[in-house]
């Protein structure tokens, strides 16, 4: 029973995205993040916990998976207030996250439930 679930979780320092600051490092971001993730990040004063956030998601999705897969496979975005993922080339399954930060971590955590 325990092969139908998959759960990853990470911890990222925000100042990773901080110190590399959006507008004078657009290519690492866009090899990082969609269009969609970036647009929602960076609508926020502050972008980079948001950033971290997402990233930490991202790698607690590939952690679950237990597979390679590319970042820009993943996407995440927030629906009800509540994060989710979308993932590209993958079938439809029952997933659960989380996402919190703080001035200098944010942390993710990600279940899904393989069908």
């Amino acid at each position: 029973m325990i092969e139908k679930f998959g759960i990853g979780i990470d911890v990222v320092s925000v100042e990773r995205f901080s110190s590399k600051e959006f507008f004078k490092n657009t290519e690492f971001y866009e090899k990082i993040f969609t269009q969609n993730e970036i647009n929602y990040c960076t609508k926020f004063k502050n972008p980079y916990p948001h950033f971290a956030g997402k990233f930490a998601l991202k790698e607690a999705v590939i952690k679950a998976l237990n597979e390679k897969i590319d970042l820009l496979d993943i996407e995440t975005f927030h629906e009800n207030d509540k994060p989710c993922v979308k993932l590209k080339n993958h079938k439809n399954s029952f997933s659960l996250s989380s996402i919190t930060h703080e001035n200098t971590v944010a942390i993710a955590v990600f279940l899904i439930e393989f069908s």
